[in-house]
């Protein structure tokens, strides 16, 4: 009787250690957050699920998760979460009062690199933008709030997130995300050093309850409570208008201020990045394009379409606009080096007028000594980021996935045939007043 009993309290036990997907052997303190933080400055990078091998020769356990944005900031927390044996709880969408965390059983039996992976896959499916307000809080102000492992998210409207792999000295977050656009899609994910517009950010909801903004992890105590019981809670973001956002922000978070060239190089690299990473969006649109003749429903076309995408590249060239004006009305722009000017002077042709008129007189840009961003956009034909300004602001750029790539590009004024007898949906146009 005795040995039966211990046996079945061994088995019970055997039972219970197999059961989760990792078993945690830690709590999550201040020092951990800590090593958190750390962590995702020096490891979460761009081919975190790309590459397929680690710095030490070893296979990278989580190449070949395809992610997009809101996958992309669960992950981060996972990962660490695992690899520390931390527990991950979050708040379950699917049901009210209850929560999901790495205790899950259903993966019995399987390796525990597969376990994680499917608790991960797990994970994509069912959390979204919508679910990131139940796991996060929104901060105060400050680097020790806003710092590597949070994340920016925006309001629902727009539906996107990113995370925070550092606070650059100069004040401006650098963000690492994904936006992926089809079945086909790789496995790297992308990043900026820049702010994005905060119109976009808060489009519909500037308000604490909006989901929008600097965001970090709930403890696990605070979850299936209202949002203002976690400790560390802060509205304070909300509190600066709108329209002061950015300066407000990066001043709060600066060590350092940049030079005027620092400035315009980083905002000109976060432009191209959006104009060289549209390449791929576009193809995957056209490529479905080819191979199927009828209309996309809604979810298809959301798929392959890029209002989200190409408002903030225009946001970003905006931006860059403002940023050049503004340093030209300061120092005449003698801080900047001839061959930035160059650039500058070639996608901004003229500066001193509005963007409505400017755009209006801006005539086709070929590739020159002064060039910038130079892309394979077809097959065959190159553009630089100054046609790509023309184009995008002349409202010659197609969102629409039903055009081809001729439309998407502007090389043809859409809509095309095909779009036009097809319903579609989110259109977005340039609004050259944003000056």
């Amino acid at each position: 009787m005795l040995r039966t009993l211990l046996m079945s309290v061994m088995l019970m036990m055997g039972t219970t250690a197999n059961a989760a997907v990792w078993t945690e052997v830690n709590e999550w303190s201040p020092a951990y957050e800590d090593r958190f933080a750390e962590w995702v400055r020096t490891e979460w990078r761009t081919d975190f699920f790309s590459r397929k091998s680690l710095r030490n020769g070893q296979s990278n356990p989580y190449y070949g998760l395809r992610v997009d944005c809101a996958d992309t900031v669960y992950s981060m927390r996972i990962i660490f979460a695992y690899e520390n044996r931390l527990p991950f709880v979050a708040q379950d969408p699917t049901a009210a009062g209850k929560t999901i965390s790495n205790k899950m059983s259903r993966w019995d039996g399987q390796s525990e690199n597969q376990r994680v992976r499917n608790f991960l896959w797990y994970i994509y499916g069912v959390m979204s933008t919508r679910s990131l307000p139940n796991d996060t809080y929104p901060v105060a102000i400050s680097r020790n709030t806003i710092r590597p492992g949070s994340l920016l998210a925006t309001s629902k409207k727009n539906h996107h997130s990113w995370t925070i792999k550092e606070i650059l000295p100069i004040g401006v977050p650098y963000l690492v995300y994904n936006s992926v656009v089809g079945a086909n899609s790789g496995f790297g994910l992308q990043e900026r050093q820049s702010w994005p517009n905060p119109d976009w950010v808060f489009e519909g909801d500037y308000s604490v309850n909006s989901g929008a903004g600097f965001r970090y992890w709930r403890p696990a105590s605070a979850l299936n409570k209202p949002v203002w019981q976690t400790p560390g809670y802060s509205d304070e973001q909300f509190k600066i208008p709108l329209n002061k956002w950015v300066r407000h922000m990066q001043n709060r978070l600066a060590l350092r201020q940049e030079t005027d060239d620092q400035l315009v190089a980083r905002l000109i690299k976060t432009t191209c990045s959006g104009f060289a990473d549209r390449v791929t969006s576009i193809n995957e649109g056209v490529d479905y394009l080819k191979r199927n003749n009828k209309c996309m429903d809604y979810a298809t076309y959301d798929t392959y379409s890029t209002p989200n995408r190409d408002r903030r590249i225009f946001d970003d060239f905006m931006s860059l606009r403002r940023a050049y004006k503004e340093i030209l009305q300061i120092n005449g722009g003698n801080q900047l080096s001839a061959s930035t000017k160059a650039q500058l002077d070639k996608i901004f042709p003229a500066i001193s007028l509005s963007a409505a008129q400017e755009t209006s007189r801006m005539a086709a840009q070929t590739v020159t000594a002064a060039s910038v961003c130079v892309v394979d956009y077809l097959p065959g034909r190159k553009m630089d980021l100054a046609e790509f300004k023309r184009r995008l602001f002349q409202g010659l750029i197609s969102n629409n996935p039903h055009d081809s790539g001729e439309y998407r590009w502007g090389e043809a004024r859409g809509p095309s045939q095909r779009a036009r007898s097809c319903q579609s949906w989110d259109h977005w146009a340039p609004d050259l007043t944003q000056e």
